[in-house]
């Protein structure tokens, strides 16, 4: 069965709103097994709204529209669904009854816009109870197609699919269900054509499907299975899982939603060892990531943010000497920052970042994007040089996850010679 999301409001096509619930109603109809291969934006314009649905059910057998419900002239969504459904909508007087002692609790006068979010179809189709707002959704269906029109506030719409669309969709899929799950393999310390290669027979694979993506300093791996639950699902992803981590071997750092940060913390926690951390040019982004994870404080030291040269020489023992030969961006300063971090807090591991993040400041020996990133452990210090692109933020933040990936193989490294 195919699905398809149409977003409805010029604020989205302006950019005004990030729309984040076509994120969620995909996830939750992959769930259920249900393919999704459009998703549409419209502006609040009729037209255009009328031509978009009459499109998507032409080409799906369930369109889902989110926002246009509410009371203004151009919340249309529901009156240019049943329009082009072909169906008839009437006030509820329950419904109206509740919008009007909504009104009255709050001491407001009820414009008659106000009612026609009681508006419910004659048949065909029924009202979604909105407990979290005063718009209803509905969901109409006709000539084996249906529409599930849904408010646009996440509050509102989240718990009206949970509550009342996974039901209905369930339900008209019947026996002929299958359910759609995916696992997500994370990738640090090779790019994604190289992970592709290594995997490319595997991604011309059926069932499970085998996809690369790019994401920032990392990329990922995503198996996708569709079976009739999801225990046949996990049995179909199990083996080739099993094959791509044996073939791309300690580049998988973590599964799903783990984060590299969560993935060091938990690894130091096991060897019962400490991190602290000394950054430059990443201004506090390396110790920000450590400690978000949940029981950091039992690995996590100290987090120095030493930014000008004599905070380095004061806090971080960083001889003067070096800074003046070789400068603050340097292997040399790098070097000195992360042992003087670990000397000073006694830490297993320590991390340093010193580089240029720009937009000034660069020069031709030393450019914008150039970072120095050190680690020292109990079996010595190891300094990289990295020439990152884009801006100030994207220097930073690429910084920051190419330390934790150097912290992450020191550790794996000296916990296999251990």
């Amino acid at each position: 069965m195919i699905a398809e999301i149409v977003s409805v409001g010029t604020e989205l096509l302006l950019g005004q709103i990030v729309d984040t619930n076509s994120a969620f109603l995909a996830q939750t109809l992959s769930a259920l097994g249900v393919d999704i291969y459009y998703r549409t934006t419209v502006g609040d314009n009729p037209d255009r709204m009328r031509a978009t649905l009459r499109e998507a059910l032409f080409r799906s057998d369930i369109v889902i529209t989110v926002g246009g419900l509410g009371p203004t002239m151009d919340d249309l969504t529901k009156e240019i669904s049943a329009e082009v459904l072909g169906i008839e909508l009437v006030i509820d007087q329950e419904i109206e009854q509740r919008l009007r002692a909504f009104a009255h609790k709050r001491g407001v006068a009820l414009p008659p816009s106000f009612l026609k979010q009681a508006l419910v179809p004659v048949e065909h189709g029924s009202p979604l109870p909105n407990p979290n707002g005063t718009a209803p959704g509905m969901i109409a269906e006709r000539n084996g197609k249906m529409v599930v029109c849904l408010p646009g506030p996440p509050n509102e719409l989240i718990p009206m699919v949970e509550q009342s669309v996974v039901p209905a969709i369930t339900e008209k899929l019947g026996a002929g269900r299958t359910v759609i799950k995916s696992r997500v393999l994370r990738i640090i310390g090779i790019g994604e054509s190289l992970a592709e290669d290594a995997v490319k027979d595997l991604i011309l694979g059926t069932n499970p499907t085998v996809a690369p993506y790019a994401k920032l300093g990392e990329c990922h791996l995503r198996i996708t299975a569709q079976a009739s639950d999801d225990q046949a699902a996990l049995k179909l992803i199990e083996p080739v899982e099993k094959e791509i981590k044996r073939r791309l071997g300690k580049a998988v750092y973590g599964i799903d939603n783990e984060t590299l940060e969560q993935v060091i913390v938990e690894r130091l926690t096991q060897l019962s060892q400490t991190v602290t951390t000394a950054e430059s040019c990443t201004g506090g982004l390396l110790a920000e990531r450590l400690t978000a994870v949940p029981g950091a404080s039992v690995v996590f030291n100290t987090g120095i943010v030493a930014y000008a040269n004599d905070v380095k020489e004061k806090l971080l023992n960083v001889p003067h000497e070096i800074i003046e030969a070789y400068g603050a961006v340097s292997e040399q300063t790098a070097r000195a920052m992360a042992g003087g971090a670990k000397a000073n807090d006694q830490s297993d591991y320590s991390v340093a970042t010193t580089g240029v993040a720009g937009p000034t400041g660069g020069t031709p020996e030393k450019p914008v994007g150039l970072v120095y990133i050190a680690v020292a452990s109990p079996s010595g210090v190891r300094v990289e040089k990295y020439n990152f692109l884009g801006r100030r933020a994207d220097i930073q933040r690429r910084a920051a996850h190419a330390a934790l990936a150097l912290l992450r193989e020191a550790i794996i490294s000296d916990s296999q010679s251990g």
